[in-house]
């Protein structure tokens, strides 16, 4: 028989936990030999029921408790902290040493260190080992499914994906699929959802784990390497709720544009083009909303990009781009900060270009003119014209056949498609 009990000790109980949320409690013990051992190792006493069980408070989080995370997080905060590290305002999980010049980004237990000298590597080895126990794997190559190679000589840093992309597609069934050339075919246009298609759990013979599945795995390769993705994912995750044979149809599409690009990788360093990006399709959604896009370059290689439904519908083209706009602002002084923490502008020029196609959405953040057609638009959205009035963001008028971010926003035909994957530093390493 189990015992346990809450670790203030205000609260015992015997038997099986079921029912009950026993992460929230103690650890479980079965005999007094246990108990002891677990009271000489934690100096606190073990406690006995009237009925002979046997149970013990915990002392230090272990794996499975609620509060795990946040005292790991805390603990390794403090460490850096004693180590005279900068906790980064943007990323949390970003800590910097300005004396030292090391930059070090933690994801749970897995710690990434970048330095200027090798010897300042072994110094933050030697302090992360003194405290914890660590396993040096040497120079980074993979990290969270993704695979990083650098080009000392040429200066370039390439990411990409294909193992994993080898896995899903494995997973799925389309390793050995037709290829296809575009994520989504620009003739066809996804049916509406009815209220009729939300009463159906699954629909047409669509299976809604195989479905969910499927665009949850396409969307962490998104996240990861493949902004080339974003609105074909974005548009297929719209129905993760009830699924219609031709969204399927469309989700194994996707895999076929992957079989085909499984090698593509985000190269870095090939170029100097920075700066944003922002466009916007009208109306393009069944509920009549219009799709937003943004994309941001550094060194030839995008670093963020996005593909978003719009939260209300937008009046005219002008009105959804200037709401675009507005978003990809914030998205702009969220980089140019987080640039500027880790010594970015030493080097290259601080992000301030936004590149939009909308003449009239431009000349509406310069000019407030336009007040009686425009005075509808939420309050929020006007946030850009502070931005360019301060002179914190300059806008630039980009042709339509040179907007990135189109791709983020509709799909488009082979040419173009190609054109605009390949700008964003999208390229084949096969």
């Amino acid at each position: 028989m189990l015992g346990w009990m809450c670790p203030d000790g205000t609260q015992w109980r015997q038997g099986s936990p079921d029912g009950l949320d026993a992460r929230r409690y103690g650890v479980w013990v079965q005999d007094a030999q246990d108990a002891g051992s677990r009271r000489e190792e934690s100096g606190r006493n073990t406690t006995v029921s009237d009925a002979g069980h046997f149970f013990a408070d915990v002392v230090k989080a272990i794996y499975g408790l609620r509060q795990s995370p946040r005292a790991w997080y805390q603990k390794i905060n403090t460490f850096f902290n004693n180590y005279d590290f900068y906790r980064s305002s943007q990323d949390y999980s970003l800590y910097i040493n300005y004396d030292k010049r090391i930059l070090v980004l933690v994801y749970v237990d897995d710690p990434v260190l970048a330095a200027a000298e090798k010897e300042d590597i072994g110094w933050i080895k030697a302090c992360l080992t003194r405290e914890f126990e660590m396993t040096d794997l040497g120079e980074l190559e993979t990290f969270l499914g993704l695979q990083i190679k650098r080009d000392r000589d040429s200066r370039v840093l390439t990411l990409g994906q294909h193992k994993y992309i080898d896995r899903i597609l494995l997973r799925h069934g389309m390793q050995n699929a037709r290829p296809a050339m575009t994520p989504l075919d620009p003739h066809i246009r996804l049916p509406a959802h009815t209220k009729r298609d939300n009463l159906l759990s699954e629909p047409e013979g669509v299976s809604l784990e195989l479905y969910q599945s499927a665009v949850g795995s396409l969307m962490y390769a998104m996240l990861g390497t493949r902004p080339d993705l974003a609105y074909a994912v974005g548009l297929v995750s719209q129905f993760n709720h009830s699924p219609k044979r031709e969204y399927w149809i469309a989700v194994k599409r996707i895999f076929r544009y992957l079989v085909r690009t499984k090698t593509f990788v985000l190269q870095y360093g090939t170029s100097n083009d920075s700066g944003g990006y922002s466009d916007a399709d009208w109306g393009s959604g069944y509920d009549r909303k219009s799709v937003g896009g943004l994309l941001f370059l550094l060194n030839g290689g995008a670093i963020s990009w996005a593909s978003k439904k719009q939260t209300s519908i937008a009046l005219s083209t002008t009105e959804a781009e200037y709401m675009g706009m507005t978003q990809a602002a914030k998205e702009i002084l969220w980089l140019r900060v987080l640039l500027e923490e880790i010594g970015a502008f030493k080097h290259i020029a601080p992000m301030s270009t936004l590149n939009a196609d909308n003449q009239g959405a431009i000349a509406l953040t310069r000019n407030p003119e336009y007040h009686a057609r425009t005075k509808h638009i939420d309050i929020q959205y006007h946030f850009i014209r502070d931005l360019v009035t301060s002179e914190k963001l300059d806008l630039h008028f980009c042709p339509s056949g040179e907007m990135i971010a189109d791709i983020m926003t509709k799909s488009l035909s082979r040419p173009t498609h190609d054109k605009h994957t390949q700008a964003m530093g999208l390229t084949d390493q096969e």
